[in-house]
């Protein structure tokens, strides 16, 4: 009897799990949410930005034992409405599409040599990877990397972009013009 509770318990798990893979990647197939801690009475998510479905399957499960705690009724039922509400479904910033309103505002684009601004940002004791995503966006870790005033959004403040988190790395003149107007590094 135990036996078969168990097989049942874990039957509705994985249901559940799979269940949510499919929702966010029918959401949004470039933005992907990997939950980073569940409580019993409340769901905490941290927003971040994977580039594939490895990745997302890897973020599933490594936290699967954390998703036990919690009733895979509830726990699907508190995750689709967090996605819903954090997950970016208007337009997206393009190399045709230069300019657009974003989750944060005004979006724009800029393609400069990153070397500078990895080393300032390494030495502010950010240790990330700067890599190129395939579609051409400069990233840092698994963050966007995004030019801002530096005065309202200081080096290291995470930020929500239309292609994904974004995480403040550089400045621009743009930013006496625009002081809430973001710029984010691409290859275009």
């Amino acid at each position: 009897m135990r036996s078969l509770r168990k097989r049942i318990k874990a039957k509705t798990y994985n249901t559940a799990l799979s269940l949510i893979i499919v929702i966010m990647l029918l959401l949004n197939a470039n933005l992907t949410v990997y939950i980073g801690s569940i409580h019993s009475d409340a769901i905490k998510a941290e927003l971040l930005r994977f580039t594939s479905l490895k990745s997302l399957t890897t973020a599933f499960v490594d936290h699967t034992t954390k998703f036990f705690t919690e009733d895979a009724a509830d726990f699907a039922e508190n995750a689709i409405t967090y996605f819903k509400e954090h997950i970016w479904l208007g337009p997206r910033l393009t190399r045709g599409r230069g300019t657009i309103q974003g989750p944060s505002g005004k979006e724009t684009y800029y393609n400069l040599n990153m070397s500078g601004v990895v080393s300032i940002m390494r030495r502010m004791g950010y240790d990330y990877e700067y890599w190129v995503r395939d579609d051409g966006v400069k990233m840092f870790g698994n963050y966007v990397m995004v030019a801002a005033n530096l005065n309202i959004r200081p080096r290291g403040s995470l930020i929500q972009t239309s292609l994904g988190m974004g995480m403040v790395c550089d400045t621009g003149t743009f930013a006496k013009r625009n002081p809430t107007q973001i710029d984010i590094a691409t290859a275009w």
